[in-house]
Parts: structure tokens; C-alpha cells; sequence
């Protein structure tokens, strides 16, 4: 048999245009993975990225405790300790879960202050003003900001207010 040259340069071309081309279909494996398949690098890789639980992007009640936890640790701590320290850098130099849920890790409204509402007012204004005002101008919004909310708004009574860290006694 003979093979002229033009037969034998298209062959040879199709063979190495075959080689390049990428498959239609993702090949198939032929046995059950052994391993849980790794996620894909981010834009911040760290030496856990695999292990380490996905972090919510916002606050919601629905959210598992575990989601919890890695939303205060990864969200909710490295917005607020500069706020905190930028008021009290010595009083606040070690702000942490302690700082809102105590020793004993409780809920924020069980370890913080209670505040008392007389009337459309909150005392605290009137008892301890410079707090009050750190709390409302700083605390609150970056609060609301880094739970994925909008401050407390008085008019609608929707958002992240004082009630979201604090009980809120009413007289």
C-alpha cells in the first residue's frame, strides 16, 4: 500500500489537531473516591482553607452554632476590637469572646448591662452619657454593619439596635 504525501500531512495534522483539542466531556472516574474532594483555592488561601468552615456573610438566627462561632471569630471580632481599643486600648487590649459573653460564655443580653427604657428614652443617656454616646455613634453602626443589617431605625423599629447585644428593660 501507498501513501501519497498530501494523505500522510493531513494525517499527521488531524492527529496533532486531536492532541490539542480539549474533550467535550470530562473523563469519567473509574472508582469512588477514597477522599472528600478539596475545595478550590481562594483569593486568601490559608494552610486549613479545606477544613476551615465557610464563613456567613451576614448574621441570621438560622445560622448553625458552629456558623455562629466562625462568623463572630471571622467577622464580628476583627470589626469591632479596633473600635473598642480605639476607645479604651488598655481596658480593651484583649478583646474577645469574653469582652460581650463573659467568662462563662453567655449570651450578650445575659453578660452585658441591661438597659432601661422609660418611656420612649433610654436611661443610660441621662446616667452615662459618654458611653451611651461611644455605643450609639461607633459601636452601633459598625455592629449593624458587620452583622449584614441596618442600624436600628426608630421610625420603622427594624434593625440592629441596642436589643441585639443588651436586654432592654421597660419601665
Amino acid at each position: 500500500m501507498r501513501f501519497t504525501i498530501p494523505f500522510v500531512a493531513a494525517a499527521l495534522a488531524l492527529s496533532v489537531a486531536a492532541c490539542k483539542k480539549e474533550p467535550t466531556t470530562p473523563p469519567q472516574p473509574t472508582a469512588a473516591p477514597t477522599a472528600a474532594p478539596t475545595a478550590a483555592p481562594t483569593a486568601e488561601p490559608t494552610a486549613s482553607a479545606s477544613a476551615a468552615p465557610e464563613v456567613p456573610t451576614a448574621w441570621s438566627d438560622e445560622l448553625t452554632k458552629e456558623q455562629k462561632g466562625t462568623f463572630m471569630k471571622k467577622v464580628i471580632m476583627p470589626a469591632m476590637a479596633p473600635v473598642f481599643q480605639a476607645a479604651d486600648a488598655k481596658k480593651y487590649a484583649a478583646f474577645g469572646c469574653k469582652t460581650c459573653h463573659g467568662p462563662e460564655f453567655k449570651d450578650p443580653d445575659e453578660f452585658l448591662p441591661a438597659l432601661t427604657m422609660k418611656g420612649d428614652k433610654m436611661t443610660a443617656f441621662a446616667d452615662k452619657p459618654d458611653v451611651s454616646k461611644f455605643m450609639m455613634d461607633k459601636v452601633l453602626p459598625e455592629m449593624a454593619k458587620a452583622m449584614g443589617m441596618q442600624p436600628y431605625d426608630p421610625a420603622t423599629k427594624k434593625g440592629f439596635g441596642c436589643g441585639g447585644c443588651h436586654k432592654i428593660d421597660m419601665k
